[in-house]
């Protein structure tokens, strides 16, 4: 990661790439950043990889992820709803105003839909969620890994359905201890949400 940053850096100095490809790379590296402790770790204590949880799963796993999402939206259309009566941007009025600014957002998305749920799911389900469940039980681990999973986006106004879709994305891993349907849940829910957003951004009438 180290080196991906001194050639970006380097880029930009010698004028041969945008800025705005420099910022987009940056949220690829924010992400990337999550790895970092997993692998230090790993290879201090001499752990396989398989240790995270990249097992097989039943499908019946995602089944009941489907079922608990719909389950979080009875608490997040109405805290979404607040923020609007209050007049506070959302997460998505925030993307949508990135969206709108960004000249090419392959690297948005990319980072969005591909890598956060990819990395997001090793170290907060497979790697956090793991060490906490083994030392405080089940609840107690799903709770603390999705709560530190909301606090770690930095959005305030996007804490509670982060930590929502947290203990969601948890149980799944506890239930399966497979960090696969996660990250195929997460891939699911970033794509569909970045893609209607972009094309809202560049089609303005297309979402009321």
């Amino acid at each position: 990661m180290a080196i991906l940053f001194v050639v970006l850096v380097f880029a930009l100095v010698l004028g041969l790439i945008d800025t705005r490809l420099i910022q987009s790379a940056g949220s690829l590296l924010v992400e990337l950043i999550f790895l970092l402790p997993v692998f230090l770790i790993f290879a201090w204590r001499h752990i396989h990889w398989k240790f995270l949880g990249f097992g097989k799963f039943p499908l019946k796993t995602l089944g009941i992820g489907i079922v608990l999402l719909f389950a979080g939206y009875m608490i997040i259309i109405p805290h979404n709803y607040l923020l609007y009566e209050l007049g506070v941007d959302t997460q998505g009025d925030q993307i949508f105003e990135i969206f709108s600014k960004l000249e090419s957002p392959a690297w948005f998305i990319a980072a969005g839909a591909i890598v956060a749920p990819l990395v997001e799911e090793i170290f907060f389900r497979g790697f956090l969620l793991q060490g906490f469940r083994q030392k405080y039980g089940g609840l107690s681990a799903i709770l603390l890994s999705s709560f530190i999973f909301a606090s770690a986006h930095l959005d305030p106004v996007a804490f509670i359905p982060t930590l929502v879709l947290g203990c969601v994305l948890a149980y799944m891993y506890h239930i399966s201890n497979s960090v696969w349907p996660g990250i195929i849940f997460h891939f699911g829910i970033n794509s569909f949400g970045l893609c209607v957003l972009y094309l809202g951004s560049q089609f303005p009438g297309l979402i009321p």
